[in-house]
């Protein structure tokens, strides 16, 4: 794949809607939400737990999920006087359809969408899932840039040629010619599955 810097993708909707004109490849969401600067510190407690727990398995499991990461901020680059606020800075990049994304975050795993963003103002809960993407939409953000390093292919696609890819070198890279056809139906039945994936999609 080419490496390539595109725009943001364009008329993606934000309304909940659940077409998605971008045929179900990367689309970027950043979304930032005031909240009271006295719950900052244990806010960033709570993600810094999470991550030295590190990733979780219902969030590995939503295979459409490029990127997610939470952050607190306290202060912005360049500013001079303290903020009224702390803001909670949500980034990501999925796959599909945006109101299919939020859904999935509201329905699969509510209670932590209310851990890390019920400190916010306005938060609504995380069900039922209407008010929630609403609560998203509003805060979410304009991108101006975007880059993706593979634009035209999903998450499972890029796990798929990972595992083909390490499954070669593994089998093949530095096989002997007179053994390299023994390396071969060896690297073939380690990666046939996801040879297969690959072409269907």
């Amino acid at each position: 794949m080419i490496e390539t810097t595109s725009p943001a993708p364009v008329g993606e909707p934000r309304d909940g809607s659940y077409l998605s004109p971008l045929a179900g490849r990367s689309i970027p969401l950043t979304v930032l939400t005031p909240m009271p600067r006295v719950w900052a510190g244990l806010l960033r407690a709570v993600l810094f737990l999470r991550r030295l727990l590190g990733p979780s398995r219902d969030l590995q499991e939503m295979s459409f999920i490029h990127f997610a990461h939470w952050s607190v901020i306290t202060r912005f680059p360049g500013q001079r006087r303290r903020s009224r606020y702390a803001y909670l800075l949500f980034r990501s990049d999925f796959n599909g359809a945006w109101g299919k994304y939020i859904d999935a975050f509201s329905i699969e795993i509510p209670a932590r969408m209310a851990l890390i963003w019920g400190w916010s103002f306005g938060f609504p809960g995380a069900l039922p899932p209407k008010p929630f993407r609403r609560y998203i939409a509003r805060n979410d953000l304009p991108v101006d840039h975007y880059f993706s390093a593979y634009p035209d292919s999903s998450v499972n696609e890029v796990a798929a040629a990972l595992r083909v890819r390490d499954a070669y070198e593994k089998h093949v890279g530095d096989a002997d010619p007179v053994q390299f056809a023994d390396a071969w139906r060896r690297f073939l039945d380690e990666a046939q599955a996801d040879l297969y994936s690959w072409e269907r999609s």
